[in-house]
């Protein structure tokens, strides 16, 4: 790149993509929750999806509704990717009538804690396989004992894994690695601390 105007319109170039994306799965995810509710609905009796529905109702809504909140996140990641899309252009046209300069909002488009959203997304999409797939074992073998403890096991495994990470990446979010930055020592300052990015250039890693 030959220079400052080069790099920013790139980066720019790949926060578009992003978008494409995230709105690519926003959709995915909505059309995926209305496929299972219309099947479910109008399923003829004597079908796996009729004795789906009689038997675990709860699960089945509970599993569409997982993947309509993973929708609303990827929507709203999408929506602060735009934002950063925005800001970086408008300092750069108007630099007076933004907060920060190109630099700073460079940054902070860049840093892990701007996929904070995209991390809550994945999580109750990694969700909702769980719920269904135990709702179907159920319905599909009805004399088996239920898999209460596989079910909530993965449940809680999924959610701790992704809080734990989020957190994590959150806290250092403007290091190239950083659960190499963590240390259990320091990570109650380093949390409060978690907003001040250092002075240097900008992070190089992809931040998903």
């Amino acid at each position: 790149m030959s220079g400052p105007g080069e790099a920013t319109k790139a980066y720019l170039e790949y926060l578009d993509k992003e978008m494409t994306i995230m709105g690519i799965l926003s959709t995915f995810c909505v059309a995926a929750a209305a496929l299972v509710v219309d099947r479910v609905a109008s399923a003829e009796k004597d079908s796996l999806f009729h004795s789906l529905a009689g038997t675990h109702p709860f699960q089945v809504f509970l599993g569409a509704g997982l993947l309509m909140g993973a929708g609303l996140f990827f929507y709203l990641q999408r929506s602060r990717l735009a934002h950063f899309y925005g800001s970086i252009c408008m300092s750069v046209a108007e630099p007076d009538c933004t907060e920060w300069d190109t630099q700073r909002w460079l940054v902070e488009a860049y840093s892990w804690a701007t996929w904070i959203k995209y991390r809550i997304a994945f999580l109750l999409l990694a969700l909702t396989p769980v719920v269904f797939v135990h709702a179907l074992y159920q319905t599909m073998r009805p004399a088996w004992p239920p898999l209460w403890g596989w079910e909530w096991g993965n449940i809680a495994a999924i959610t701790i894994g992704i809080l734990i990470h989020t957190t994590v990446y959150s806290t250092y979010r403007y290091s190239n690695h950083p659960y190499r930055s963590f240390s259990a020592r320091t990570f109650l300052r380093d949390w409060r601390n978690r907003k001040n990015p250092p002075s240097g250039s900008l992070p190089r890693n992809p931040r998903r």
